[in-house]
């Protein structure tokens, strides 16, 4: 078989199919099943007019699979300039979140201090310990257990040597010192924790635009409430929904979204 030109439009053709098939319950695992592929592949002949074979979808799934997770990497850790998408960003990120979904571990499972997971029990036991470990270096790098001022230097009368003469005291000026530092510490992390979750997030939860969905008239089982479920995953499509003033025009959006999504 020739190699396949993969620009722009072809790809974007074989996400739209490949998600096709997924939504209809075509990839049992971590790949599409032979009913799948066929489909996939009569699609792409009829739009394109190119010939696929299996071998060079599953390639290209493979691929999209790789750029779909450093891209959802990049989103959730907001990495600076995550590497080819320093430029441009990912192309049909829809399409490929129906086809990866449930298959692609991007680390929500992962305990960080910027996660908005609050349950200790989800982390992993070495990343948990590590991040205890850095947060402990940080206050003994700053605060230590005893203050420098504590310390008097005095060369020695016999050799001329200095030596080190504590000056006396309780000591409850350094644990003074770190508790502060721990507590400067902890809320660090809580702010961090806060300013993420915001950030990913945005401005509306996917609950309350749901609700806004379903006030607008687009009940349960409609086109409208089913590409809902769709566009909502993303924090920009749930803010431009809620700008619309009206439920009718949030309801004449939702229907548009679902004829240009499903358009053949």
């Amino acid at each position: 078989m020739p190699e396949i030109d993969w620009n722009v439009e072809n790809t974007r053709i074989l996400c739209g199919l490949m998600a096709e098939q997924v939504e209809k319950g075509n990839r049992p695992n971590t790949f599409l099943n032979s009913v799948g592929y066929a489909a996939v592949e009569k699609g792409f002949k009829d739009r394109t007019g190119i010939e696929l074979n299996k071998g060079q979808i599953k390639n290209k799934w493979d691929k999209l699979k790789e750029d779909f997770k450093a891209w959802r990497k990049k989103a959730r850790a907001d990495i600076p300039g995550c590497g080819k998408f320093r430029k441009q960003s990912l192309q049909n990120e829809d399409e490929l979140t129906i086809c990866y979904q449930g298959i692609v571990n991007i680390g929500a499972d992962h305990w960080t201090p910027c996660s908005n997971n609050s349950t200790m029990a989800a982390a992993p036991t070495g990343t948990q310990d590590e991040e205890v470990a850095a947060q402990t270096e940080d206050v003994d790098a700053l605060g230590g257990t005893q203050d420098d001022d504590d310390i008097e230097v005095t060369p020695s009368p016999s050799s001329g040597k200095r030596s080190a003469r504590p000056v006396q005291g309780t000591g409850k000026k350094a644990k003074s010192c770190n508790a502060v530092l721990i507590q400067q510490a902890a809320t660090s992390m809580a702010s961090s924790a806060h300013a993420y979750a915001a950030k990913k997030d945005g401005k509306f939860t996917i609950d309350e635009v749901m609700k806004a969905v379903i006030a607008c008239g687009a009940a349960y089982g409609t086109d409208e409430h089913y590409i809902a479920t769709k566009l909502f995953i993303k924090k920009e499509q749930r803010e431009m929904f809620m700008t619309f003033p009206t439920d009718e025009i949030k309801l004449n959006w939702l229907r548009r979204s679902y004829d240009d999504r499903h358009a053949q």
